[in-house]
């Protein structure tokens, strides 16, 4: 049976650069344990300096974790996550400063959310069916860093992330510690996650999969550590590593994640139809009589699955 049509998501990555799993950068991040100069008498609402020691590691602690849950640093959480998988933070020759997100057409309500936070533009990418948001004057990229200092854990773009804070003569952050109630996941689902229904075997068995791919392993280690799951290795696209779960049980998980820290990218339209997905499946509604009332209901679910209307479920 030809499953195509029941895919969505993409597996690419901007990951070009990426060539080992090591950071070699980071090793020439200054830390002083009794460095008064980045952070005395330093105003609280900037992360700007007056020193030369401008980059440090600043460690996960307690108060980061009770303030997980708001609304504001969750999208800044998820910005985080979205620019790790399908952003970029640059420096032009000219020295100009800019964060660029490229997503599909259909994922245009997620790049107007990022608009109507931080500004910025949003252009249709000639010849191609994507979207690229930029964000380039200055004070809107440092309110940018702001958000997602600290938050960035993606290995190419850290290393962008500290070029721009040496760049404005702002404090470095190391990521902080990751955990169920943390908002990366569903920013990075967003970029490099997918989610599919495949028919597998003679009896046309429905199998849901939730999956994310990522050149290094290193990048992708997180969703198993807190979702389970498995990794492996796919020779395919010059190589990636694919997490994936595909019990009920596991899947039920992250869709609770969901439901606390959303996704907004039209992959959010299928994970709100797991429950209707679970449920047609206890009644067999999938192998049900053709001229059935249950068979009826799994086409219109089929429909909705395949639809790229994001309007359908919001």
């Amino acid at each position: 049976m030809d499953v195509s049509g029941y895919l969505l998501g993409s597996t690419g990555s901007d990951t070009k650069n990426i060539s080992v799993v090591k950071l070699p950068f980071l090793v020439k991040i200054l830390y002083y344990k009794n460095n008064q100069l980045v952070t005395k008498n330093r105003d609280k609402k900037s992360n700007l300096v007056e020193t030369s020691v401008t980059i440090r590691a600043s460690s996960y602690n307690e108060k980061n974790e009770n303030n997980s849950c708001s609304a504001e640093n969750l999208f800044n959480e998820w910005l985080s996550g979205l620019i790790d998988g399908d952003g970029s933070l640059l420096i032009n020759k000219s020295g100009y400063i800019s964060c660029e997100i490229t997503m599909s057409l259909h994922d245009e309500y997620a790049l107007r959310y990022i608009q109507n936070k931080l500004g910025g533009s949003i252009k249709l990418r000639s010849g191609a069916k994507a979207l690229r948001y930029r964000l380039h004057k200055k004070e809107s990229v440092i309110n940018l860093i702001n958000r997602i200092n600290g938050k960035i854990r993606h290995s190419t773009r850290l290393k962008q992330l500290n070029l721009l804070c040496t760049k404005l003569h702002m404090q470095f952050i190391l990521p902080d510690k990751l955990h169920n109630n943390h908002g990366w996941f569903s920013g990075f689902f967003d970029a490099d996650g997918t989610i599919t229904m495949s028919c597998k075997g003679k009896s046309s068995n429905f199998q849901l999969t939730i999956s994310v791919t990522n050149k290094l392993l290193v990048d992708v280690i997180h969703f198993k550590e807190i979702f389970k799951g498995n990794i492996y290795f796919d020779k395919a696209q010059n190589g990636y590593y694919k997490w994936s779960i595909q019990s009920k049980e596991d899947i039920n998980y992250f869709y609770s994640y969901i439901k606390k820290c959303p996704c907004y990218s039209i992959k959010r339209k299928r994970l709100f139809l797991i429950n209707e997905y679970y449920y047609l499946k206890t009644i067999k509604a999938d192998k049900a009589n053709i001229n059935s009332a249950k068979y009826k209901a799994w086409k219109i679910f089929l429909d909705k699955w395949n639809s790229k209307d994001d309007e359908i479920v919001l």
